[in-house]
């Protein structure tokens, strides 16, 4: 057994070791082949005019919203429009129980026609005395109260005329009508309900909402690094949940106010809408046409990781430098440099996975942005 074992190990051995040298120059080759060096494709980087626009969001709000409530305290008689009901300016909404208002112009009307009866008499009173005056008939006492008599009673009367006056226009107000032409948004009282006018009595005051929707606005906040850049009248584009193409409009109000916890500016946004189509309340997107800036632009398969840990491979004198950036996505296709690449530098496209920092690479062509 012994000598067949040494007679295998004897054939066997110089066959491996002639695989062996066989094998040996095909590797030596293979890793000669990946000491050279790499090839890349670069592109020569360059700031360039990018017009992007300010992204905001929001919530669309009505033009003018109001809880309406009597001018006059007392029960609701009858209210005349439901939730939904679209009112044109002096439309009637609601009344108040109207009987207490007329008796009250009834007996202001009374008391008007005693006054004028009272002026009457103290006029003919003091044209007699006036007319035996010239003659020493009356005394100067007399003519003094008499013309007292008249001035307090035209007094009377013009006092009396006032509160004819108050009591009639008491009685319009039973009657509350649409301040402007809008859309009845909520009824918040039946009829029956007291309704005052007078907030430290606690009681209920108001018996609609109204909202003035001929015109509503886009309040959107935006971030205050860009607050700088807006401008009154700036064009935007709004596109508002539901509907599916967005709406024209131009920056109307800058709020002066920056909000310290969000780090946002509000603006507002007006947008027609002669249709009532666009409700309150619905969320909006804006995208606010801001004057351009000179950044970097690359493609997005330049960037190697994510918006988090960016980088990009730089050719420097024959070697690549892995660089830190931040950008932002412009589409699917580019992305902005915020910082990291200045102008004139060669970056790599397409990095390969395998690619190092330092690594000796040969630059195949260079590719120019347009």
């Amino acid at each position: 057994m012994l000598r067949r074992f040494s007679l295998f190990f004897l054939v066997v051995l110089p066959i491996a070791l002639q695989a062996c040298s066989t094998e040996k120059p095909d590797a030596d080759a293979a890793q000669a082949n990946q000491e050279g060096p790499r090839t890349v494709q670069t592109i020569s980087v360059s700031s360039e005019p990018v017009a992007e626009p300010v992204k905001a969001f929001g919530t669309i709000a009505a033009k003018q919203s109001s809880a309406i409530g009597a001018l006059v305290e007392g029960p609701v008689e009858r209210i005349f429009v439901k939730v939904g009901d679209r009112v044109s300016r002096g439309d009637p909404l609601f009344r108040v129980r109207q009987a207490d208002y007329r008796r009250r112009v009834v007996e202001a009307q009374a008391a008007v026609d005693l006054a004028n009866a009272q002026t009457i008499e103290a006029e003919r009173r003091y044209e007699r005395v006036m007319a035996l005056a010239p003659k020493g008939f009356v005394s100067k006492a007399q003519v003094d109260a008499v013309e007292t008599e008249l001035a307090v009673a035209r007094a009377q009367r013009s006092q009396a005329q006032a509160a004819l006056g108050t009591a009639k226009q008491a009685l319009e107000d039973t009657i509350t009508r649409a301040p402007y032409d809008g859309v009845v948004t909520a009824r918040l009282v039946d009829e029956g309900v007291y309704l005052n006018n007078r907030f430290s009595m606690g009681g209920q005051s108001a018996a609609l909402e109204l909202q003035e929707l001929g015109i509503v606005a886009a309040i959107v906040n935006a971030p205050q690094e860009h607050v700088d850049a807006f401008r009154r009248n700036m064009p935007a584009r709004v596109f508002i949940e539901g509907f599916d193409e967005p709406f024209d409009s131009t920056v109307y109000i800058i709020n002066d106010r920056v909000d310290p916890q969000t780090r946002m500016v509000e603006l507002r946004l007006p947008i027609a809408n002669p249709n009532y189509r666009i409700s309150s309340g619905l969320g909006v997107r804006a995208e606010i046409s801001v004057p351009p800036d000179l950044a970097i632009v690359l493609p997005r398969t330049a960037v190697v990781g994510d918006s988090a840990t960016a980088n990009v491979f730089v050719v420097e004198d024959g070697k690549v430098r892995r660089r830190d950036v931040t950008f932002e996505s412009i589409d699917l296709d580019r992305v902005l440099i915020r910082s990291g690449l200045s102008d004139g530098e060669q970056v790599v496209l397409d990095p390969p996975a395998t690619l190092r920092d330092g690594e000796t690479v040969t630059v195949q062509s260079q590719t120019r942005r347009d």
